[in-house]
């Protein structure tokens, strides 16, 4: 069972002395921007994630030496901070201290090797400073059981909150303080097994090896308040107003107004209404704060489960009012927060024609957005889909994989034929088939599967994904094993699976496998376990009667161009679709627009002017091109039935003026229209 724990914090008031600066560069987004929230996520949330890869931490917990950390993950720390700050509309030019990090790292020593946590830790601790204690005063603290809470991780979970000992957000308030100091301090003490004793004993006896481990992070947040600082925000939400990113937005809920000369707030009768997707949620609130919280005082509310935020849908609106509000200029506040998957780009439409000729405009446009550095359109071609994959050769691999190196998916101690097979052993480790396939009512999508140790809560799933879905699960199998086993209790022969598509005919998708991890027994491998003898292996892929989509050109398009053109293409028909790069990533940007070019001018004809001559006469003017023979029609019941009665030949299919010339007949409501045609037939009446 994974353990989380963060300490309470405590507001206290100080008096910190120690020199600022000046001339930080602050971060900013636009929240109103959806593209601009993304790329701000790419750009200064996502680097940090790496941070258990290079902390580099020269202590040691036997040795009793609390140590340093890296530069690098110092910068990831101060880094989230600022992500969330900039987020929630205030000023993101918080920088770290070399004295005050190496105060927070000796608080952080203090909090693992006791495996506690304590803002008053007292001299009995089985390790203890000065130093230590003094920087736990002034600092949120967090720790974490067999999970590296630490660095970035830490700064996430106390922007969380969570826990019956955090109603009143007490880290999140300091993080997102109006007046936050300028300069703060991080210590982190990375996974290590617990301290069960501070000193030996005489003559120890030998103790197994411990097999739990924790880790602690501590983050100096109080301080002297800086002598300006931005005050034109009008509230501190979080989530905050506009597009967040899914990833960052957790069940508890907080609404702050800066407190200064003319804003004192008193939620003491406050109320909270949410309602998602304009439909009403179910809403508790959990703390009601003050100024005397030593920060700005913070309603907190928590949402219902219908409330939360789902993980397989669209953007989802929440308008949040807030009223009641005592003591502030404004009684009512109303802001709208729209969750977003940082990973999908809100999808545009190609503008332009279905079919182009040889005399026609061939060009296009599309609408743009701010964050994109580049983009790329794709000219896609169908073609049979008439291979199977057995992951024989990677030179040619029909697959990808988004979880991994590929080749350390495919191994050849298991196979169904040949001499490899795809291997996922790992949550979340997936293959997908490279190339969009357009299926047919026929479609079958055919591969081989074996399981070997894989536990209950553990599934290998198949999932599709249109153009304008998420992904959606067509077949799934659970193991069965618990922690415990029977050596060599796995498929003794590999299973066929047939799944069927039709219902995506004509349809564009992705297909992929997915491996994951649910609850129960995690047979994951191991340092020192052989890892073939775990997780599911899949082998002779196919999907039979479908197209694919195979890329014929590519072609970059500046940033600031939203016009392209198709001037090098044969005739036929074609597969349109743009992607936008932003922060070096590239996403799909647009819905595929089917197109053809076809050799010729372009079919056209119109009325130009119809009068009646002699009042017995009518006269129909046309002009037209590409057709090699115009009929007449005429219709006596309101245009249900069509008769034809008069054709022009063409001689050839350039642009021309023609003229029909008849008698008036009798009824009084006649209709007449002209239709062109390709092909020349003789008079008839149509239905």
């Amino acid at each position: 069972m994974i353990w989380i724990k963060i300490g309470l914090f405590q507001a206290l008031t100080a008096q910190l002395l120690f020199s600022y600066l000046l001339n930080a560069k602050e971060l900013s987004v636009n929240t109103a921007d959806r593209s601009q929230v993304i790329k701000f996520y790419f750009d200064h949330y996502l680097p940090s994630e790496d941070f258990k890869n290079h902390h580099e931490w020269t202590g040691s917990m036997i040795d009793r030496n609390p140590g340093k950390l890296s530069t690098k993950i110092h910068e990831d720390v101060i880094t989230r901070v600022n992500y969330f700050r900039a987020m929630a509309g205030l000023n993101a030019n918080i920088k770290l201290s070399d004295d005050l990090n190496n105060k927070a790292q000796e608080a952080a020593f203090m909090m693992a090797y006791q495996n506690s946590l304590s803002h008053y830790p007292s001299q009995d601790w089985k390790y203890y400073t000065e130093i230590g204690a003094n920087a736990a005063k002034y600092s949120n603290l967090s720790l974490g059981l067999n999970l590296p809470y630490y660095g970035p991780a830490a700064v996430d979970g106390q922007i969380e909150d969570s826990g019956e000992n955090n109603k009143e957000l007490g880290h999140r308030r300091w993080i997102l303080y109006s007046k936050a100091p300028l300069l703060m301090g991080h210590g982190s003490i990375p996974l290590n097994y617990i301290i069960q004793q501070s000193e030996p004993e005489p003559e120890p006896e030998p103790e197994p090896e411990p097999t739990n481990r924790n880790s602690s992070m501590a983050l100096w947040v109080i301080g002297k308040n800086p002598q300006s600082y931005n005050t034109n925000v009008e509230f501190i939400a979080w989530p905050p107003k506009g597009y967040v990113p899914k990833q960052v937005i957790y069940n508890r809920w907080s609404f702050a107004i800066p407190h200064d000369k003319k804003n004192d707030a008193d939620y003491s009768l406050a109320k909270v209404t949410i309602k998602k997707n304009a439909k009403e949620i179910p809403v508790t609130i959990i703390h009601r704060g003050s100024r005397f919280e030593g920060n700005d005082p913070t309603l907190a509310f928590e949402l219902n489960n219908n409330g939360q935020i789902s993980e397989k849908t669209s953007d989802q609106k929440y308008l949040v009012t807030i009223s009641n509000v005592i003591g502030t200029e404004k009684k009512e506040y109303s802001y709208e927060v729209i969750t977003i998957d940082p990973y999908q780009l809100e999808e545009s439409s190609i503008s332009g024609p279905d079919s182009i000729y040889d005399d026609t405009n061939d060009s296009y446009s599309f609408q743009g957005i701010t964050a994109a550095e580049k983009y790329e359109l794709l000219i896609r071609k169908p073609i049979e889909t008439n291979w199977t994959e057995g992951a024989e050769d990677i030179e040619t691999i029909k697959v990808r994989t988004d979880s991994s190196k590929l080749n350390k998916l495919i191994v050849n101690e298991v196979k169904s034929r040949g001499v490899k097979s795809f291997h996922l052993a790992r949550s979340d480790e997936n293959i997908q088939i490279s190339n969009e396939i357009i299926p047919t009512k026929k479609s079958i999508l055919k591969f081989d599967q074996l399981f070997r140790y894989v536990g209950e809560g553990t599934r290998l799933n198949v999932e599709v994904k249109s153009e304008s879905g998420f992904w959606k699960t067509i077949w799934q199998r659970y193991g069965k094993h618990s922690y415990q086993v029977i050596l060599g209790d796995w498929d003794s022969e590999w299973r066929k699976i047939e799944l069927p598509l039709e219902n995506y005919s004509g349809q564009k998708i992705r297909i992929r496998f997915v491996y994951q991890y649910e609850w129960g027994a995690n047979w994951t491998p191991m340092p020192g376990e052989n890892p073939i003898e775990m997780g599911a292996f899949i082998d002779e892929i196919e999907i039979s009667n479908a197209e694919e989509l195979i890329t014929l050109q590519s072609k970059k398009i500046n940033p600031d161009e939203r016009i392209f053109r198709l001037n090098n293409i044969n005739y036929g028909s074609y597969w349109l679709e743009l992607k936008a790069s932003i922060s070096g990533r590239w996403f799909n940007y647009s819905k595929s627009k089917t197109i053809r070019k076809t050799k010729g001018i372009e079919p056209q004809v119109r009325i130009a002017d119809l009068s009646i001559k002699n009042r017995n006469h009518i006269e129909i003017k046309v002009t037209t091109k590409g057709f090699e023979e115009l009929i007449l029609d005429s219709s006596i019941d309101g245009g249900r039935t069509w008769e034809s009665f008069q054709r022009k030949i063409l001689t050839n299919n350039q642009k021309k003026n023609l003229t029909f010339e008849f008698p008036k007949s009798g009824s009084l409501y006649k209709l007449y229209r002209v239709r062109g045609s390709v092909e020349k037939y003789p008079p008839q009446k149509l239905p």
